[in-house]
């Protein structure tokens, strides 16, 4: 049989709030969350396992201000709560969501984002593929936001000798319609052929139940994608996500698109009231309306099919939009 790390409840609860909230924790923060799931602990009692906890070196403390996840820790987290992390909409995935608050209206606010980690030395090539990247028309927006070594976001530290590219994930365009409270979900991740800088089909289709690695991720960095020749010769494989709301719904969620800043969010292929019969996956789908969106990461996705960056992580963490500048602007600064 195998042998796996077991810890007592409490502790596997506290490693459960450090993870999903991604933020610093005090021991009296983490007593009140445990408080509302049923489980009474006093404060000495966490600071104990705390002190257990950094001794494994799975957190870190942050004097009076609390602890976070070190690498290791969010590693053994993910392994403790993988079968939280299942399914088409993951709990971590579903946290993130209720924290974005930006809106169309303002022009500002946090979005869910993709992030890829590249050498510091490597920056500046990388950010040259990229801007030829952003002419391709099979990505959602060229901007980028970049953190630098020991900089956070979420449960990610940038590691010594890294820079972490951030780009736009296409989890918002479901974020911003849930915002108005039009129900929505993304059924499916495909491989989309491109031929002629033009769309010509699916190829490959992978369904978001019962998984914990995002499909479009485990896709590029499998490098089933090329869409650096999409970008060489206008002929490749793209990812792309299969989108539905009720049929209801259309003409609201058409205003919504068409009312977004293109800078932003530029990577919808096409809209339609109701899914076009080979798209179904269940009789349910009749009565659903769709949208195909390019996704995310193929921005980066040259960039992992090309060897220059491997740890590439999609609908990861949150960063403000306001902070993300045009690719051809951050080319000076590297």
């Amino acid at each position: 049989m195998l042998e796996i790390e077991e810890y007592p409840e409490t502790v596997v609860e506290i490693m459960r709030i450090l993870y999903f909230s991604g933020k610093l924790q005090t021991s009296g923060d983490l007593r009140e969350a445990l408080e509302k799931k049923g489980i009474g602990v006093e404060s000495r009692t966490i600071r104990y396992h705390l002190t257990n906890l950094e001794k494994n070196s799975l957190v870190r403390r942050f004097g009076n201000r609390g602890v976070l996840l070190t690498g290791k820790g969010v590693e053994e987290a993910k392994m403790l709560l993988v079968f939280d992390r299942v399914g088409g909409l993951a709990m971590e995935t579903e946290r993130l969501s209720l924290d974005c608050d930006y809106t169309p209206q303002r022009g500002r606010g946090s979005i869910m984002v993709n992030t890829l980690l590249v050498d510091e030395g490597r920056t500046a090539e990388a950010l040259r593929i990229l801007e030829a990247a952003a002419e391709s028309g099979v990505i959602i927006s060229s901007r980028l936001g970049i953190l630098g070594p020991g900089e956070r976001m979420w449960n990610c530290e940038v590691p010594p000798g890294k820079n972490a590219l951030i780009g736009v994930s296409g989890r918002n365009y479901d974020i911003l319609l849930q915002q108005v409270r039009i129900p929505t979900e993304t059924s499916a991740t495909v491989l989309y052929r491109i031929e002629g800088n033009r769309p010509k089909g699916i190829a490959e289709i992978l369904s978001h139940a019962g998984t914990t690695i995002s499909p479009g991720e485990l896709l590029i960095r499998g490098k089933y994608t090329s869409v650096s020749e999409v970008v060489k010769g206008g002929c490749g494989l793209v990812t792309a996500a299969i989108k539905t709301f009720p049929f209801v719904y259309f003409d609201e969620v058409r205003r919504i698109m068409d009312s977004l800043d293109r800078s932003l969010f530029s990577g919808l292929m096409e809209i339609k009231a109701q899914i076009p019969q080979p798209y179904r996956m269940s009789y349910k789908d009749r009565s659903k309306g769709y949208m195909l969106v390019y996704g995310g990461a193929n921005f980066f996705a040259p960039l992992v099919e090309r060897g220059i960056a491997e740890r590439l992580f999609i609908s990861h963490s949150l960063y403000e939009a306001e902070r993300m500048i045009p690719i051809g602007e951050l080319i000076g600064a590297f």
